[in-house]
């Protein structure tokens, strides 16, 4: 290991890697393209599986360096080259960590194309943000049906708020009309509606 450019490993350090299967070897190639991983970070890559060929493969596709920690959580969320290109073609720039987030939060390419065709084209953050609070393009498209020309972090704020289709429809039958979204806001902030049913 110490040929490799592991130096001063503990006991436990060394029984790890031999544990885990981290050779002289695996070291050096790791080197080779550029990461220089401790004892620790080697042990978390070759748990994960984490190759040359995956680091290669996954620079190619988001086209950054990508470190230790990133490649470790791409691999652990099973983000694919495949995944990340969809992504990329829908137009979504994106670095490592938010290619992470979206794929914690379960972000298909399906599920961006339904803003795209509404004529929305949000960043990582803001389809990361939209997905947390239940924002997806049927919601928008209810939103658009009610009159409301809504950019996304309205669309978010009303979500969070409770404003629904149906809550919409329950102030129009009460009469109030042309209202902004801000007043509908309001309006299901106060509660004032919340005892009709």
């Amino acid at each position: 290991m110490k040929s490799a450019g592991l130096g001063d490993l503990t006991v436990d350090q060394l029984m790890a890697l031999k544990i885990q299967g981290v050779t002289p070897e695996y070291v050096k190639q790791m080197r080779d393209i550029g990461l220089h991983p401790d004892a620790d970070e080697l042990i978390g890559m070759k748990v994960q599986g984490i190759t040359p060929d995956y680091v290669r493969e996954m620079r190619s596709a988001t086209g950054q360096p990508l470190d230790v920690d990133s490649l470790i959580g791409l691999k652990v969320q099973g983000v694919t080259p495949e995944y990340i290109k969809q992504i990329h073609d829908l137009g979504i720039k994106s670095d490592a960590d938010e290619i992470i987030g979206m794929k914690v939060q379960g972000i298909t390419p399906d599920y961006v194309k339904g803003f795209n065709a509404l004529g929305f084209h949000p960043s990582a953050d803001e389809l990361i943000g939209m997905k947390v609070q239940g924002v997806d393009a049927a919601y928008l498209k209810g939103l658009q049906s009610a009159g409301f020309k809504v950019d996304i972090d309205d669309a978010i704020s009303a979500r969070v708020q409770g404003v629904t289709p149906e809550f919409i429809q329950k102030v129009h039958s009460h009469g109030f009309k042309d209202l902004t979204l801000d007043q509908l806001i309001a309006l299901k902030r106060s509660g004032v509606l919340d005892a009709e049913k």
